[in-house]
């Protein structure tokens, strides 16, 4: 039972600009579940099929404008590159620091009231660029954020997100490109962390339940940008930011 909730939890918060991270790290408190088991890579890859389904239009039209050198296809992936090599980097460098920064709800509470400010302010960011007009510096800014989602409590979503209206992104545009570059970070996580996990029929349904949540999530999350509506995630962290922090 305790995996087909961890699977409900990791399908809401992975998607929702709540921090998946934050939200484990608080439930492994309460619960004494160890924060770093492989299940929670693996329910990573399980939400990432949620994601390819989400963005999967953008997908294809990516992969043929490959494979006929399409001149703006080719630069876009270099982009999702940029975007995605700052989180890479300082996870490879920094791994044991962001492993211990699990381990202290004061920090964690800290983060949840970064997100909790971004989500405000991404309510009156946005203008009208979309994949193909932002600039190189641009991707950089939005993998910057990222990067900074490493830690527990910093929502991936929430700050990618923010980071691509900063730039001017129009906004559904930049909750796609915030997934589509998040691709390849949480596919090298999930199969990495994962390799040690025992698959069995909980597994699969802990995996199968964060696929559904996450899928649905996504398109709250849709409506929630384009509706600018990222204030209510916004409160919600602040709560949970107060709630941590006294548990800490």
């Amino acid at each position: 039972m305790q995996e087909i909730i961890l699977g409900i939890v990791q399908g809401a918060t992975e998607f929702l600009p709540v921090s998946s991270s934050g939200h484990l790290t608080l439930f492994s408190k309460l619960f004494g579940i160890d924060p770093n088991l492989p299940l929670f890579s693996f329910l990573h890859i399980a939400t990432l099929l949620a994601i390819l389904i989400f963005v999967g239009k953008e997908v294809i039209e990516i992969i043929n404008g490959l494979v006929k050198f399409d001149k703006k296809y080719c630069t876009l992936i270099l982009k999702l590159i940029v975007s995605t090599l700052p989180a890479g980097i300082f996870g490879i460098l920094f791994n044991s620091k962001i492993e211990n920064s699990f381990n202290s709800l004061k920090l964690v509470a800290f983060f949840f009231l970064l997100t909790s400010s971004a989500l405000f302010l991404s309510d009156k960011l946005g203008n009208n660029k979309n994949f193909f007009a932002i600039s190189y510096l641009d991707a950089l800014i939005i993998g910057i954020f990222q990067m900074l989602a490493i830690f527990p409590g910093i929502s991936r979503s929430g700050f990618t997100l923010f980071g691509a209206l900063l730039v001017g992104m129009q906004r559904e545009k930049a909750l796609k490109y915030s997934f589509l570059m998040s691709i390849p970070v949480i596919f090298g996580a999930g199969v990495l962390e994962s390799k040690n996990l025992q698959f069995n029929s909980l597994t699969f349904f802990s995996g199968l339940m964060a696929f559904i949540v996450g899928l649905f999530s996504l398109y709250i999350l849709k409506k929630v940008t384009v509706t600018k509506k990222l204030k209510i995630f916004g409160y919600y962290c602040l709560v949970i930011a107060m709630v941590a922090f006294f548990l800490g």
